[in-house]
């Protein structure tokens, strides 16, 4: 069964969130990977067509039960131990009304939130070029939420008086 944008995706993010893909040189071989097979008439952009497909495409493949919903277990089943916390964490972003696995729905809101908000000229489609982009800025968002986690542990419980 092949695995595709939104898995590979989702891995991607997930190993981010983790801290194990750290290097900036690392996510451009990734995003363009991604890219690559998401634009499917070769075009050099991803359309929202080629993207709505894709979405389809990536949520039939992860619902490897075939019940309409993503589980934890299912997505847990794509990547090791280390980065099942990870995934919890991810799962409860996305998992809006709380019922422990993603319906098509929470999947597509969370999709087009990362194209509305790659797409930065607001064309209906992205270029590589903002993908790239989009993902060097999230890569800097994310660090700089881990060295805020790290501060916030290392100054230790908050005191009151």
């Amino acid at each position: 069964m092949s695995v595709s944008i939104f898995a590979r995706s989702l891995a991607a993010v997930a190993l981010m969130l983790a801290g194990t893909m750290v290097h900036a040189q690392g996510m451009p071989s990734v995003s363009r990977q991604i890219f690559s097979e998401a634009d499917t008439n070769r075009d050099g952009f991803v359309s929202l067509d080629e993207f709505h497909k894709d979405v389809v495409k990536s949520f039939n493949s992860l619902d490897f039960d075939g019940d309409g919903f993503i589980t934890l277990s299912e997505l847990e089943g794509l990547s090791g131990p280390e980065q099942a916390k990870v995934l919890r964490r991810l799962m409860r972003r996305v998992d809006t009304d709380g019922d422990g696995k993603l319906s098509f729905r929470e999947v597509v809101v969370a999709r087009m939130k990362y194209f509305d908000e790659a797409d930065t000229n607001r064309d209906d489609q992205i270029s590589l070029e903002e993908a790239l982009a989009f993902d060097a800025n999230m890569e800097q968002k994310m660090a700089q939420a881990r060295e805020a986690r790290k501060a916030a542990r290392a100054a230790g419980p908050a005191k009151t008086r």
